[in-house]
């Protein structure tokens, strides 16, 4: 308890900005959360509020949500039906009573997808029916997964040349269609009142697989037959069998919704990974291509959109010898602008068109920087890969007086608050594979941006965009440049904590603590670290395969060069018990509270440990349903990282559910909800994905999707 009072008392001081009162002249307490904190040079808002997603000021509502008619009708249970039957509601699109079957060998001659020849489409199985040796039986889940390894790993010792099967039934009003998503872990069918809706084959590499199914007035046989798989990608040797299944509604007029305040349709669809920010009565999100967005906080009216090109960047010395290049240049930054300004005079009506509207944007944006490559290829450099994240991946930060943007691309622009361009640069941060989305930090007149390219970072003048001080930290220039870093403050000395335990200073950018090894290209650099009072989390290289290591270092009362800690705990875990999709991925920050750290991972397992003892408190699989593929930004999972909002601690997926928590050394959750959204980009409609993090301003949440951004809260009386 004295830990956690200790933690509690820095974490107060280390959040609260002291503003004077007009009123009295004395000092009066903001804190991140209160809608009247306003941001500072000394106290910025940016990436998670301070970069470390507390906001105990906040007052947010528990409940919210946004479900489709089609799946709010539908009710399921696992015994078969009779006259009167009601079943059990799907509570936000999940199917809790299942029958169960296994483990059942495939007949000789076959492969887990095909056709095993024994009138499957028929089964309508009632508890207690006998299969052979076997029995179905009834299950209720806790959670969306239906994990059948730890039902049958006494049966079986790898689940080699077996499958088992899951069966409900599902009553629908009025027989409308729906959306089912499955995570599976090996290869799989799927039967709708014994209409099958395909087999799906894994090898190596699980995916996710979105469904259309047709439903009947009245009762449905739903079932599903899934065989297991021993080789999850990275983590090899994991047997994996299980299933996670989630309904989504397919006509997007067809919503109930409470406690949405408005939602306003963003212009790119997408991807969505950076967050907005808070300045006094606007808010500013980053999106594609390139552009920053200025939304009114009351009623989510866009006010500006301001797109940065290269050409932005350009000086006019570089206009005056090469009047051709900039004669084809500005014509595309018109109608570049043009767009963004049809956008912003209604975009309920841009909305339909949003495919080929940002299409053109990034098409134009495309061709500026191809003819300024041509012209000096070393200061426009381009993306170097085509980017998950996109080029809006990082978050804005703010002084309260301009707004730092900074993009996949390698522009860094700042406008002030009604919109006017300050300055542009260009910082080469060239990337590999999954994109760039590192967040920019700001301490006082210096903006630190996470340059891997550069084998490290770089700090920029805030005032001008001029480059002051190059920081190398790393040892390869391939790293995924993932994590953002974030400010911490020893003494009267302010110092930058990067990824692995790294801590610089940030007047010369000299590196101070290097406690743990830098990461090469095959390290993944997603974790971004957190602070509380003067515990610093940071994701390091675990020792064991299939491991998660976190440091919690405590730093010294005053600096010292090499900075000597006070103490460093390490916890190492894994997550072999739980349901993994790919390979135990984390992307979410952790959340530092009260001398405990949040962790989420991206198929939903919370982990808790003791930041002060380096001991793991419990872990959980949390009641979420993320869907992931090996392309686009759906594939990150969880990657919003769990977000404290007044008293209790906000979790995502990436499929618009969240789950809220009570922070402390048990699980308790206290609520659930989920925002359905129709996505239109590619292929069959699915639901948006939702992996940015929450911001939290009095009663309200803020939250941008692929294709809203929202504001949730108590609608006024």
């Amino acid at each position: 308890m004295r830990y956690r009072n200790c933690f509690k008392i820095a974490s107060s001081i280390f959040l609260a900005i002291f503003i004077e009162s007009s009123a009295s002249g004395q000092k009066t307490e903001i804190q991140f959360g209160d809608s009247a904190f306003q941001p500072t040079t000394e106290h910025p808002f940016g990436w998670r509020g301070d970069g470390n997603g507390r906001f105990p000021a906040a007052n947010p509502p528990l409940t919210w949500g946004r479900l489709a008619q089609s799946v709010k009708e539908l009710v399921a249970q696992s015994k078969t039906p009779k006259p009167g039957d009601k079943g059990a509601p799907l509570s936000e699109g999940l199917i809790r009573d299942w029958l169960t079957l296994g483990p059942v060998p495939i007949p000789e001659g076959k492969t887990a997808k095909d056709d095993f020849g024994t009138d499957e489409a028929k089964f309508a199985p009632t508890t207690g029916d006998k299969v052979g040796s076997l029995e179905w039986k009834a299950i209720t889940l806790d959670t969306a997964w239906l994990d059948f390894w730890p039902m049958y790993n006494n049966a079986t010792k790898d689940g080699k040349g077996l499958v088992a099967y899951a069966h409900t039934w599902i009553y629908s009003a009025e027989g409308k269609p729906v959306f089912l998503n499955l995570m599976l872990s090996g290869s799989a069918k799927v039967w709708v009142n014994g209409n099958d809706l395909g087999s799906f084959v894994v090898k190596g590499l699980q995916d996710g697989q979105h469904l259309l199914v047709p439903l009947q007035k009245g009762w449905n046989r739903l079932l599903l037959r899934v065989a297991p798989l021993d080789d999850v990608g990275w983590s090899k040797g994991v047997i994996q069998w299980h299933f996670n299944a989630a309904f989504f509604g397919t006509d997007k007029s067809d919503y109930e919704s409470r406690n949405i305040i408005w939602s306003t349709p963003m212009p790119d669809n997408g991807p969505g990974v950076g967050s907005p920010i808070s300045v006094g009565d606007k808010l500013f999100v980053p999106v594609e291509a390139a552009t920053l967005l200025c939304v009114s906080a009351k009623d989510g009216k866009v006010l500006w959109a301001r797109s940065s090109t290269y050409a932005d960047a350009a000086t006019p010395k570089e206009r005056q010898e090469h009047p051709e290049v900039f004669a084809e240049i500005d014509p595309l930054q018109a109608k570049i602008k043009d767009t963004l300004q049809a956008y912003c005079n209604t975009p309920e009506k841009y909305f339909p068109n949003v495919n080929l509207l940002s299409r053109e944007q990034v098409e134009n944006t495309q061709k500026i920087t191809q003819l300024l490559k041509k012209m000096d290829s070393g200061k426009y450099p381009g993306q170097s890969y085509p980017a998950e994240a996109g080029e809006s991946g990082p978050t804005p930060v703010s002084d309260g007086q301009n707004v730092y943007v900074l993009y996949g691309s390698g522009l860094v622009a700042c406008f002030d608050l009604s919109g006017t361009r300050i300055w542009t640069t260009i910082v080469d941060i060239q990337h590999r594979e999954h994109g760039y989305s590192a967040s920019p930090c700001l301490v006082n007149d210096k903006l630190i941006i996470k340059a891997s390219s550069q084998l490290g970072a770089v700090i920029l003048n805030s005032k001008t965009g001029a480059v002051v001080t190059p920081v190398p930290l790393w040892k390869s220039k391939g790293l995924h440049s993932m994590s953002s870093p974030l400010s911490i403050s020893v003494g009267s000395e302010r110092l930058i904590v990067q990824s692995f335990g790294v801590i610089t200073q940030v007047k010369d950018g000299k590196i101070l603590a290097q406690r743990f090894t830098p990461p090469y290209y095959n390290i993944a650099d997603y974790v971004s670290p957190a602070t509380e009072g003067r515990t610093v989390c940071s994701y390091i290289l675990a020792e064991n395969a299939g491991g998660i290591r976190f440091a919690f270092q405590t730093l010294p009362d005053s600096i010292t060069d090499p900075l000597v800690m006070k103490d460093t705990k390490e916890c190492e875990y894994n997550l072999k018990a739980f349901p993994c999709w790919f390979s135990y991925d984390h992307c979410a920050a952790p959340l530092l509270y009260q001398g405990l750290a949040y962790i989420l991972s991206v198929d939903g397992v919370l982990t808790v440990i003791d930041a002060t003892k380096g001991e793991l408190v419990y872990q959980k699989l949390l009641d979420l349903s993320p869907f992931m593929k090996h392309h686009g930004i759906i594939r990150a999972g969880c990657s919003s990282s769990p977000t404290l909002g007044g008293k209790y601690i906000y979790i995502w997926d990436n499929q618009g559910s969240t789950i809220v928590i009570e922070p402390g050394r048990q699980f308790k959750q206290v609520a659930k909800n989920r925002i359905e959204q129709l996505y239109f980009r590619y292929g069959p409609e699915r639901n948006e994905s939702t992996i940015s993090n929450p911001i939290f301003s009095g009663n309200r949440i803020f939250y941008r999707g692929e294709v809203n951004l929202y504001c949730i809260g108590p609608k006024d009386k």
